[in-house]
């Protein structure tokens, strides 16, 4: 387990305090989904350190080929091309045993569990939605590593990412797929207004796109 020292601010003041973080390694073949997971985990203040994000199955072994960055969670997405998560997850159950595998999917259903059957329980320590909300994700990081102030963390409040409720709606409307044009006529706004609203939203959540500010929307519950 990692002892940390992290900084916050308290009306100015910035103290430090110790914790005990939880390690994470992520894999998905999007580096805007990865992205978005660590944005999220690391503007909230989840208590987890990123070792690394990887977009494949081989970039992550060759990083944990270095025992310093071998994580206690490796969060992978299970369809990637190549080498795909349940393979990588059975390479790491062989190779780093100590290494808990938390698999991600956006297709829960039956037909992945025809098609992975019962290699599943055996090869990740649970498989859960890609749209799982932040503080799910970071208390099932805390149970895989036996991390009891992960596995109960209450999540933070942060301010300045607290969208407003129009920029909300604008995030939500891009997510359905609308354009900038369609999102005016249905709020009745100028376009220049809905662009204005999604640079804030973009700013708040520090999203460096469109379809990043959608995925931590869409991860963290919002929308």
């Amino acid at each position: 387990m990692s002892i940390l020292e992290r900084e916050t601010n308290h009306g100015g003041i910035y103290m430090r305090t110790i914790v005990n973080d939880s390690t994470l390694g992520i894999v998905d073949n999007d580096p805007l989904v990865a992205s978005a997971i660590q944005s999220l985990l690391v503007e909230t203040c989840a208590p987890i350190r990123i070792l690394w994000t990887a977009t494949s199955a081989e970039q992550a072994l060759d990083a944990m080929r270095d025992s310093s960055q071998r994580p206690q969670v490796m969060l992978t997405d299970i369809a990637m091309p190549g080498m795909n998560g349940v393979e990588l997850a059975r390479h790491v159950k062989e190779q780093y045993p100590d290494i808990a595998v938390i698999g991600i999917s956006a297709f829960l259903d039956s037909e992945n569990e025809k098609e992975h059957g019962t290699q599943w329980p055996d090869a990740f320590y649970a498989i859960i939605p890609k749209e799982i909300p932040t503080i799910q994700l970071v208390r099932i990081i805390g149970k895989a590593t036996g991390n009891d102030e992960v596995a109960s963390w209450a999540g933070k409040s942060i301010n300045s990412m607290r969208l407003s409720g129009k920029e909300l709606q604008i995030i939500a409307n891009y997510a359905r797929g609308f354009t900038t044009s369609t999102i005016a006529h249905q709020l009745n706004i100028s376009e220049a207004s809905v662009k204005t609203y999604a640079r804030r939203a973009f700013e708040k959540l520090h999203a460096h796109s469109r379809a990043e500010a959608v995925a931590m929307c869409v991860r963290n519950g919002w929308i």
